[in-house]
């Protein structure tokens, strides 16, 4: 099987959702396949990605990314009087088109397979198969990133990302043979607004042995959360916990701490940071924080797809308490493997719970590693990615119970 995979990034480091799951199905495709790789280059540090993937030396080709940072707020502006999304905008790079056209026009593919939306914009000649891997429905994260943010402007700014980007991301679904969602319910919402096309849930998934248990006793009284910061669902997360639900818990559990563990995290957020409210920034390694923690905190008021988070933390025996959304796609039950709170009462209750009940934390915390380890491992994940694309090439476009 001869694929074409477009990349929006180099997935190298490997330290975010998207990054990780890129990087773990590329890793399967390149020890199986015949894979050739087209991407964005947003680091400049394409060594790092050869080192990781040696094979695919003379077979990856990158072009430099069209976004500049520094440009943000000129781009912001310019996006609300746009007829096109902020999305399409920034990623759309003729230099990209005539790269595609140059290798799709020379060599034949068996298929493409997109990472994300954004890399579905392009025009792909040739009869391969072309398969979108969605990771979130976008439109449906704007959409809830446009009721929650405190901030008018934001909220106003993804208001109009929703209304242009449905549309867009529509138009991308309707150019594929199939679509990967991380979750039944991206599938249906996908289902709904394009019907007719194959939609195969391949959820995200875990390395267990790096994300494993410790034997170390965590501190008593604290709690961590892991996540890029400069990400508006994370950031309105943990602005919601700091803020309703922190205070509900210290009024209980004086002594109580959290860690804020991730990169980027704004300037209102980082002022924040007290002897109680640890905010890292970047971290080499994100599990000593995850260790040494009691409970696990996803307090998530919008984003799409499935939480990588949430299965790391289920991999290393931690208890977690979530939100409806922040557990979305993962096949936790409250009380069983998580549990499940979406105000802040309730959250602080769940919270306080797990810090006075030892043996809780720990029947969570097994039932967490024992889930994981039978669905979510990536060797599981990555397995049913080839089983996917090698039906798909052979025409079976219905494999019972995985697909609508």
């Amino acid at each position: 099987m001869k694929i074409l995979h477009l990349l929006p990034y180099i997935p190298v480091p490997a330290n975010f959702g998207g990054a990780l799951r890129i990087y773990h199905v590329l890793k399967y495709l390149a020890e199986n396949y015949d894979v050739t790789v087209v991407g964005f280059d947003n680091t400049g540090d394409r060594r790092t990605f050869f080192r990781a993937f040696p094979e695919l030396q003379g077979r990856a080709h990158f072009v430099a990314h069209p976004w500049k940072p520094t440009f943000r707020k000129a781009y912001l502006i310019h996006a609300l009087l746009k007829r096109q999304s902020f999305w399409r905008s920034i990623a759309y790079s003729k230099k990209m088109q005539k790269t595609l056209n140059r290798i799709l026009t020379r060599e034949k593919f068996d298929m493409v397979l997109s990472e994300f939306p954004v890399m579905g914009f392009f025009d792909l000649p040739g009869e391969a198969l072309k398969i979108l891997d969605a990771h979130n429905v976008e439109y449906d994260n704007f959409r809830r990133m446009a009721t929650l943010d405190n901030n008018r402007i934001l909220r106003s700014f993804f208001r109009r990302e929703y209304q242009k980007f449905y549309g867009e991301e529509l138009d991308v679904c309707k150019k594929q043979d199939a679509i990967f969602t991380t979750s039944y319910r991206d599938l249906e919402l996908f289902h709904r607004d394009v019907p007719g096309i194959p939609k195969y849930v391949i959820p995200n998934g875990v390395d267990t042995s790096f994300f494993y248990p410790s034997d170390d006793e965590p501190e008593p009284l604290s709690m961590v959360f892991v996540g890029m910061m400069n990400y508006v669902p994370n950031y309105d997360g943990m602005q919601f916990f700091i803020d309703q639900v922190f205070p509900l818990i210290q009024k209980q559990i004086p002594g109580i701490k959290i860690y804020i563990v991730g990169k980027n995290p704004p300037k209102k957020l980082a002022n924040r940071s007290s002897e109680n409210i640890i905010v890292t920034d970047f971290v080499d390694d994100v599990r000593p924080y995850v260790w040494r923690s009691s409970v696990y905190v996803v307090p998530l008021r919008m984003g799409g797809g499935t939480r990588l988070k949430v299965l790391e933390a289920l991999s290393m025996e931690k208890a977690v308490v979530t939100t409806h959304i922040g557990s979305e796609g993962i096949d936790v039950r409250d009380g069983d493997t998580v549990l499940i709170a979406d105000n802040a009462p309730d959250f602080a209750n769940a919270v306080i719970r797990l810090l006075n009940d030892r043996a809780l934390r720990k029947k969570l915390g097994e039932a967490g590693r024992k889930l994981v380890t039978a669905e979510y491992e990536w060797e599981i994940i990555t397995r049913r990615v080839g089983e996917t694309l090698s039906n798909l090439l052979q025409g079976e476009r219905q494999p019972a119970g995985d697909v609508i």
